[in-house]
């Protein structure tokens, strides 16, 4: 997934620990940004899902991946039709804040307002 700035949505370290933080990266082609659409509405890489930290609600609530838990409203997103992915529990957007592009900038939750620190494209993997 692709976001502001041209960075991918990234696991830390390429981590598969739980509570690992996503942030966005430069695009290098490794595993910890492969991400995947679940037909249960989760994202996912590494295995793990991506998740606003302790299933918060409020703007700024950091995003991390999680074990993945079969109906669990903090990891299920819903892409919107401008290119955001609004999170189920909250109600709120996936977002850059503050429209970093330093490497390493975490990556959060915010009201859904169309901005471009909000618009994700997700680029399918081909064999």
């Amino acid at each position: 997934m692709v976001g502001y700035g041209g960075k991918c949505v990234d696991v830390a370290h390429g981590s598969c620990t739980v509570a690992t933080p996503v942030q966005g990266y430069d695009c290098n082609g490794t595993s910890a940004q492969w991400w995947s659409l679940g037909v249960d509405g989760t994202v996912r890489a590494l295995g793990k899902c991506l998740n606003a930290v302790w299933a918060g609600t409020t703007n700024g609530t950091k995003a991390e991946i999680y074990v993945g838990v079969a109906g669990t409203q903090s990891e299920q997103w819903i892409p919107q039709t401008d290119g955001s992915l609004k999170n189920v529990n909250s109600g709120k957007c996936l977002d850059d804040p503050g429209f970093n592009t330093a490497a390493g900038a975490r990556l959060g939750i915010g009201v859904c307002n169309g901005a471009t620190n909000q618009k994700w494209v997700l680029t399918p993997l081909v064999c």
